[in-house]
């Protein structure tokens, strides 16, 4: 019988020793599922909030009555684009359009309207530019 004990006990340990390994290895393949489930699980709530607050950030702005850039109006956008007489008259002046007296005339006319209150255009304040006053001589 030693000899059948010894081979029972050999064939129980390496038993032993395999449920071991498969236990350890068991252990490491659950803390890598484990793992990888926390990382799905912060992806998941990230997207969720990050979702939240987009909704949030819309519903204020709805709420607030403000519109974005892209949806003003066409006359919305010419007002901030138009840039003021004075600055008018100069690129013209810079281009050629105005001689010197031309500009001066037109600058103090400006200036004038200015300290009157009046900004408009000098078409809608009677007066005539030098390029409309050489159009109506040459017809």
């Amino acid at each position: 019988m030693g000899r059948l004990s010894s081979v029972l006990l050999k064939g129980v340990g390496v038993l032993v020793l395999a449920l071991i390994v498969l236990s350890v290895v068991g252990t490491i393949v659950g803390i890598a599922l484990s793992v990888v489930a926390a990382v799905l699980s912060v992806i998941v709530s990230l997207a969720i909030m990050g979702l939240f607050a987009l909704a949030v950030v819309g519903l204020f702005s709805v709420l607030s009555g403000r519109s974005s850039p892209a949806e003003e109006t066409d006359s919305e956008r010419q007002s901030t684009d138009q840039p003021d007489p004075e600055e008018r008259l100069r690129s013209r002046y810079v281009a050629g359009e105005l001689e010197d007296e031309e500009f001066e005339w037109e600058l103090e006319r400006l200036l004038a309207d200015e300290q009157r209150g009046r900004t408009g255009s000098g078409r809608a304040s009677g007066y005539t530019t030098g390029n409309e006053t050489r159009r109506l001589r040459d017809r």
